[in-house]
């Protein structure tokens, strides 16, 4: 798992960066054209930044699909699930969880659907509560950026670990919650665990790619769309009222986005964020990708300067100071962001199926609650790590 995690970083990150640097300069050879032009800005720092901002993790992803697939080929799985089954019983599942909990690290909507084979009703019914947990691909971008910017100075194997210790955690948390959930649920029926053992075989590596790269476009169809509609939006509302401004920061501070971020503002202090942040969490609720697009936008990252697109954010985010002076990304905050996002329920497609698969009041209930738990915790940390003198 480490090593899948580290080379999520470590072969990613050249492809990735040569992905920036083309949009980068695609957006630089349309701003050339006209430098203040509402339509070149448009182009450049809406459309091509938006695309850029889906496009730049795939690579990362299909690294992830390529790792899941090639256990579930090997035949390791099953035979992960059999050994599974004893240690699950404990917290009221059994082997056939085991499924949908390791497919909701790629995706929490298809792990539920794979929940249908689960018999037992309160079984399936703990499985689907807390798939959500596990730190499917959706929040890997989010990972990526708060993580290189904790270990930009670092090899590429601290970043991977950190990375691995997270999806861990995730896993961790989640078997906390579905033993809390066993033992109040008040709902029989305990299933048997028959499986049969593929053989043990090298996995065709054809075949792998070939299937890690239909997920990662079936992850682009359902992710991009969203993605992009909110980059755009962004740019709206962070171009706009006053667009004929020529000073970028002048212009975002009075942009309609400056004026919402600031009105709630005061719910994201104690996570040490400001409006900016705020922002960027709120549109995160429609796909948690979204996130790293409009902290982009709001941090003015869309620019003709000479490095790529993530460099340029990661830039940004250790200069951002808060209206006292303070760095807005400090590792107190940005540890509490990343425990937000590791507990937060931020995609509307998962609450969806959660509806059709359990029911509006389950959906709802896992909603609410997943999300004032991820807001207590991470605001928590970062008060008890502010406490204890770290940043």
């Amino acid at each position: 798992m480490s090593t899948l995690f580290t080379s999520i970083f470590w072969l990613a990150k050249p492809i990735m960066n040569f992905i920036s640097d083309g949009f980068a300069f695609a957006g630089e050879q349309v701003l050339a054209i006209s430098h203040h032009s509402l339509w070149t800005s448009f182009i450049s720092d809406g459309i091509l930044a938006s695309v850029g901002s889906v496009i730049t993790f795939v690579p990362q992803i299909f690294i992830l699909f390529v790792g899941i697939i090639f256990f579930e080929d090997s035949g390791y799985l099953a035979r992960a699930a059999t050994l599974i089954d004893k240690p699950f019983s404990k917290i009221g599942l059994n082997g056939r969880s085991f499924v949908p909990i390791l497919s909701a690290y790629a995706c929490a909507v298809p792990a539920m659907m794979a929940a249908r084979t689960i018999n037992s009703k309160r079984e399936r019914w703990i499985t689907l509560f807390i798939i959500p947990l596990l730190s499917c691909s959706a929040r890997l971008p989010v990972y990526s950026l708060l993580l290189s910017f904790l270990f930009q100075k670092d090899p590429a194997w601290k970043a991977g670990l950190a990375l691995t210790a997270i999806y861990f955690a995730s896993l961790g948390v989640s078997v906390i919650v579905a033993g809390i959930v066993n033992h109040f649920l008040k709902m029989e029926g305990q299933s048997l665990f028959m499986l049969e053992l593929p053989i043990y075989r090298m996995p065709r590596f054809r075949n792998v790619f070939h299937s890690a790269i239909s997920r990662t476009y079936s992850y682009l169809q359902r992710a991009g769309p969203a993605i992009f509609s909110f980059a755009l939006i962004m740019w709206l509302v962070t171009t706009f009222p006053k667009y004929d401004i020529e000073d970028r920061a002048e212009r975002l501070s009075s942009s309609y986005a400056a004026s919402m971020g600031r009105a709630i503002e005061p719910i994201f202090t104690p996570l040490g964020g400001d409006w900016r942040t705020g922002v960027s969490l709120i549109t995160a609720f429609a796909a948690r990708e979204v996130f790293v697009s409009s902290l982009a936008v709001v941090m003015g990252v869309t620019d003709n300067e000479k490095i790529s697109q993530q460099e340029n954010l990661l830039k940004k985010m250790a200069e951002a100071r808060n209206q006292k002076g303070q760095l807005l990304f400090t590792t107190a905050s940005v540890l509490g962001l990343m425990l937000f996002f590791m507990i937060a329920l931020q995609c509307l497609s998962t609450s969806s199926v959660a509806t059709r698969e359990a029911g509006l009041g389950f959906a709802v209930f896992q909603l609410i609650i997943f999300n004032i738990a991820a807001y207590v915790l991470a605001v928590a940390l970062v008060q008890g790590l502010h406490l204890i003198g770290v940043a």
